[in-house]
């Protein structure tokens, strides 16, 4: 089946497992002979779909989607547990059972068998409001890195792993930065 068939009229660029750069919030990536396209469509003001189809090498197509109801901000895609099958990470903006006010959170699902979207973490709070996240590739792999708001001026940037449950703190980029060192050191 031709991949617009599949995802409308949606003009897709294709990337291999960090997922570097994006563009229309697509990703492909190769697996056990099979080639997975992980996409985000949006479906009306407010409502978006994770959709990951799976070309499997006897043509066989097998799609999984998982919906969100809420705004997104991010969208990205890489191997940030280090198991060979890239993690997907959106940021959405929703309230908390800990925060009635509607705030950046992050939501990580995992791709079962390299084709399945299931939660991984679907993200509550980090130590600081979060302002924003990348998931850029260091010396100890994909990591997790976001800005948190420490105070009124004052941010930390911060890299995180992904542990048995939600996020760990990898290692302090910097504390107690200006936004736009914190925006530089995000991208960096």
């Amino acid at each position: 089946m031709k991949l617009w068939k599949i995802f409308g009229c949606l003009p897709i660029v294709f990337f291999i497992f960090g997922c570097k750069e994006k563009e229309n919030n697509a990703f492909k990536f190769s697996l056990n002979g099979s080639e997975t396209v992980v996409s985000l469509v949006k479906i009306e003001n407010n409502v978006f779909d994770i959709k990951a189809v799976t070309h499997l090498a006897g043509g066989e197509n097998i799609v999984s989607v998982r919906r969100l109801n809420y705004p997104v901000y991010r969208f990205e895609c890489a191997d940030i547990t280090g198991d060979g099958i890239p993690e997907i990470a959106v940021g959405v903006i929703k309230p908390n059972h800990l925060d009635p006010k509607p705030d950046k959170r992050l939501f990580l699902f995992k791709l079962y068998d390299g084709m399945y979207i299931r939660p991984l973490w679907l993200g509550s709070k980090l130590p600081y409001p979060l302002v924003d996240f990348r998931l850029p590739k260091t010396d100890a792999g994909y990591v997790i890195r976001t800005i948190e708001q420490s105070s009124q001026d004052k941010f930390n940037v911060t890299d995180y792993r992904i542990k048995s449950f939600g996020p760990a703190t990898l290692k302090s980029i910097k504390k107690g930065a200006g936004r736009q060192e914190a925006q530089i050191l995000l991208s960096d």
